[in-house]
């Protein structure tokens, strides 16, 4: 019988809050482990047996300060991180703002409201954005799934968005 390597697999979740046709975007600080300088949406790792919406409203006011509503999922995949040997298993919720004020913490990084054409001409956005974000903000509220590999940092080898 041939030994299976143990998964490193960390949960998490990026929520996407929307204000005025923006979203709330954070500039990764360079001191962070995981996907230093990059930018992306807040968000962070799920608590043991906590559900997805109560760990974005949990995230989003522990990073930002703010309040959202009316959340659903927009996309969900995994990202493996070959210099990290970590997978993440993550959803991308999509949230209206709802109230509060951005509380900055320079230790995380830089907080800034962009619209998606914006997203996609920021240095070093979070490199799978720019592959799914024609597929994240649409009407019809479909799902998109898929899957990521990393190298290092934002380095993309490759995506597959699933059909």
């Amino acid at each position: 019988m041939t030994a299976t390597k143990k998964r490193n697999i960390a949960v998490t979740l990026e929520c996407f809050v929307k204000k005025d046709d923006k979203y709330l975007m954070l500039h990764r600080s360079p001191k962070k482990r995981i996907m230093p300088d990059v930018w992306m949406a807040p968000g962070g790792h799920r608590e043991f047996n906590e559900g997805l919406f109560a760990c974005a409203r949990r995230e989003v006011k522990e990073e930002t300060g703010l309040d959202i509503k009316n959340l659903k999922v927009i996309a969900t995949g995994n990202a493996y991180l070959q210099d990290l040997d970590q997978e993440f298993f993550f959803h991308f919720v999509e949230a209206d703002y709802a109230g509060g004020e951005v509380i900055p913490e320079p230790e995380n990084g830089e907080l800034v409201w962009l619209t998606p054409k914006e997203m996609l001409e920021k240095e070093n956005m979070l490199a799978e954005i720019h592959a799914i974000l024609p597929f994240l903000f649409k009407k019809g509220g479909e799902v998109v799934s898929y899957r990521a590999v990393y190298k290092s940092g934002n380095e993309l080898l490759e995506i597959e968005i699933e059909k």
